[in-house]
This record gives structure tokens, sequence and C-alpha cells, in this order.
């Protein structure tokens, strides 16, 4: 884990790096969305293979980054800074729940991303319309959770854990997806 000394100066906070993940990952989903709407009513873009390609990638690197984030870093420090029964529970009860939406969310996804690749290649093929509305509706309300019931249970972090914790999740940023500096910094 990179020392947290080292961090730059106005490192993101872990709420900070996981929001900004998340914005990131809901203007894919709009725009994954506008892509399927589009599909299900049969119209066709020129641009639509390009589309499809590049939503794909972006999807892939941001749900890898998103479940490295957590599983790696957050998850384990909120259950290892859990300092009562109730606290313990509650920790428990929300990253259980959070890892089983992850779960769900691949599997969802992998049924898309073979479609979506097959029209990233201009391949003619029937679009999983329901999959999708299902993976848009349980991205969007998972994403809601953790901005809300996640980031709430982050407070009982110590200063200097979250500092550990914002300057790895800052760093697999840069690395694995530096379009990421792109998206917006404030919701």
């Amino acid at each position: 884990m990179p020392d947290p000394q080292d961090a730059p100066p106005g490192a993101p906070s872990p709420r900070e790096a996981l929001g900004q993940c998340h914005r990131c990952i809901a203007g894919m989903l709009d725009r994954l969305d506008a892509l399927a709407g589009l599909l299900a009513a049969g119209g066709h873009a020129p641009d639509l293979p390009t589309r499809a390609r590049t939503l794909v990638a972006e999807l892939d690197e941001a749900l890898a980054v998103h479940t490295a984030d957590e599983e790696t870093d957050v998850f384990p420090a909120l259950l290892a800074a859990a300092d009562s029964p109730a606290r313990r529970a509650q920790a428990f009860e929300l990253v259980s729940s959070l890892l089983v939406e992850h779960r769900e969310l691949a599997e969802l996804w992998h049924a898309l991303r073979v479609p979506l690749l097959a029209l990233g290649g201009g391949v003619a093929v029937a679009f999983p319309g329901g999959t999708a509305a299902d993976f848009l509706l349980r991205a969007r309300g998972h994403l809601a959770r953790e901005t809300g019931e996640l980031a709430e249970l982050m407070g009982v972090l110590d200063p200097r854990r979250s500092r550990e914790i914002g300057v790895s999740l800052a760093a697999r940023h840069d690395a694995a997806c530096p379009r990421f500096r792109d998206c917006p910094k404030k919701p």
C-alpha cells in the first residue's frame, strides 16, 4: 500500500475518490441507457460500433477498478475499524450485501458485454434489452447505496487509515483509468 506520507497535497479522501468513480460510472450507465434505447427502438447510428466498443472498454475498466477499490481497500478497513458489536454487525451486513451485488452486477455485465462486443464488431445481434434494463437499475441502486450507506459508515475510519485508503484509491485510478481525471469532481 502506498505510504500516506507520500500523498500529494490535496489527495482525495476515500469518499471523494469513490464519489468521483461513482459519477464516472453513472455517466457510462447513462450512455449505455441511451444506446439500449436506440437499439430497442430499432434505430441504428453510423457510430454504433464505436459507441459499443467504447462502452465495453470503459465499463470493463471502471467496474474492475470499482470492485478493487472496495474489496481490496474499503471493505476490509471498515470491518477492521468497527469498534462495537452493533457497528460490527452493521459493517458486516453492508459489506456482505454489497459483495453480493458486485457478483450479480458482474454476471449481468457479462451477459451484456457479449452482444455489445458483437455490435462493436459490426455484427447485427439481438440486444438483450431486459438484461440491460436490469443491469442499469441494479447498478444505479448499488451506486446510490454506496453513496449513502457506505459513505456514512466510512466515518468510522481513523484519519491515518482514511488517508492510506485515499492514496491507494488515487494510485489505482491514476494507473488503471486515467480518464477518471476528466470526470466531474462535484455532483
